[in-house]
């Protein structure tokens, strides 16, 4: 049944660092366009759109339902992210950025109106606007997902002035969603939402890692845990990336247990050919690269995979992302190359024309990059953690994380079974593509809910 979806997400509704739910969201948005359901996304408005807005009314030249140019400044700002920009910085450097920019935005007429309807002084109203594509000359490849919503709401500084109320505890902004079936949540947010009584609020958590990871800021912890409460108190269903993080939370949080929750798996392109036949991106004819696809967290564990090819001489090690410091190291080997932060075109040439894609990192909530290995037929090499091991199976190959040895061999054993790891990837292509395409994404997020002992059961059958 066609259903009416509004999407709250800070990954696709705000420019931002975070990639892992942005890959997830992106997929579950064609997913669910292609099952037919109509789908608004919720974006902040800021100061540019309100000046754009004015000036489009000023000058009286389109017709007063047009919203040509305010359509124009909504893709504008969408597509302000500076994916090169650090992900985390010291904790005092990052606070008094943080706490900058809030300043800045506090003074806004977006995030004042924000406040005041918070603390309900000013009333909810639903703003949209048609996304008439038509409209604009073209569309940027890493925007074309934009084209899947059929209107945008906005909400005037809303994804700014939630962070605010998480880190203060002010009243969290409130939305009116009462036109929607299915609201849906991409990762713990601080709302609060105004719908009809048989619409259903489903919160997608990715992990608990500001909770349990000991490296992260104590303001990631601080705000992770209010929008966690927050979400927790709107849900009336909970999606899990894995059922390792479903897990972990039944542990941690045995008081939500009565909240119905289901694995909902991210996605990859299972539909691309079976071999891209690619020019080497490491400029090295004939010689071997692996890929490493990292953030700059101590999580990512990129400096063992760096110090693990001194030793591996007959191989290329290609480090996509930001890697902080250690992309400035002294003497760094000379068979590993840094590129930064590359477009999805690119990422995906890398990892299809690699002879293996590294995972060494302590914790992940998932691990997309290994299933866009799987999808591409390149082997994964990957830590030997549980979430790992629920996602590859027996089609990766794993190591100790802490040991450089164990990279080192690892790297050596899929470089001498090349065509033994590929082989058992492209049999069981089907499966994976079952499991992790995102046709079936749909399907799993909007089907009926599973109790959580039937889902290992199947994890453990697999």
């Amino acid at each position: 049944m066609k259903q009416n979806i509004l999407v709250v997400s800070e990954a696709l509704g705000e420019p931002n660092h975070k990639r892992g739910i942005f890959h997830f969201t992106r997929e579950l948005m064609r997913s669910l366009a292609a099952e037919g359901h109509e789908l608004t996304l919720l974006v902040e408005t800021s100061r540019r759109y309100r000046k754009l807005r004015g000036h489009e009314r000023r000058t009286k030249l389109f017709p007063t339902e047009s919203r040509n140019i305010e359509l124009l400044a909504l893709y504008r700002f969408l597509d302000e992210i500076n994916m090169s920009e650090p992900v985390t910085r010291n904790g005092l450097r990052r606070t008094l950025d943080w706490l900058r920019h809030k300043a800045a935005m506090s003074v806004s007429w977006d995030y004042i109106a924000c406040f005041l309807r918070a603390i309900r002084l000013r009333g909810l109203s639903a703003r949209l606007i048609e996304n008439s594509t038509a409209a604009l000359e073209y569309i940027p490849p890493d925007l074309r997902h934009l084209k899947l919503f059929r209107d945008f709401q906005l909400e005037p500084g809303f994804y700014s002035y939630q962070d605010s109320s998480a880190f203060f505890l002010l009243p969290p902004p409130r939305i009116d969603a009462r036109d929607y079936d299915v609201i849906v949540v991409d990762t713990p947010t601080r709302v609060a939402v105004k719908r009809r009584p048989n619409a259903k609020v489903i919160c997608v958590v990715h992990d608990l890692l500001p909770l349990t990871d000991l490296k992260l800021s104590d303001v990631a912890t601080r705000l992770f845990l209010s929008r966690l409460l927050t979400s927790l108190r709107q849900a009336d269903e909970l999606a899990f990336v894995s059922n390792y993080s479903m897990m972990r939370f039944r542990e941690l949080l045995p008081q939500f247990a009565h909240l119905p929750a289901r694995v909902v798996y991210p996605r990859a392109r299972f539909d691309a050919p079976d071999v891209l036949h690619l020019p080497a991106p490491s400029g090295r004819p004939g010689r071997p690269s692996f890929v490493v696809i990292v953030s700059n967290e101590p999580r990512k564990n990129v400096a063992a995979v760096i110090r693990a090819f001194r030793n591996v001489p007959q191989a290329d090690l290609v480090v996509i992302g930001y890697a902080g410091k250690i992309s400035r190291m002294r003497n760094p080997p000379p068979n590993v190359r840094f590129v930064g932060y590359v477009d999805e075109h690119e990422k995906a040439a890398l990892i299809a024309d690699a002879h293996g894609l590294i995972m060494p990192s302590f914790a992940e909530g998932f691990g997309i990059p290994i299933i866009e290995a799987l999808a591409a037929n390149t082997p994964v090499l990957c830590s030997d953690i549980a979430v790992f091991r629920e996602v590859a199976g027996e089609l990766a190959d794993y190591f100790d994380p802490f040991a450089i040895e164990s990279i080192v061999a690892s790297i050596t054993r899929v470089l001498a079974r090349q065509e033994e790891c590929r082989g058992r990837i492209r049999a069981r292509r089907h499966e994976l593509a079952e499991r992790f395409g995102y046709q079936t994404q749909a399907r799993d997020f909007l089907g009926q809910h599973v109790p959580a002992e039937c889902l290992v059961a199947a994890q453990q059958a697999s």
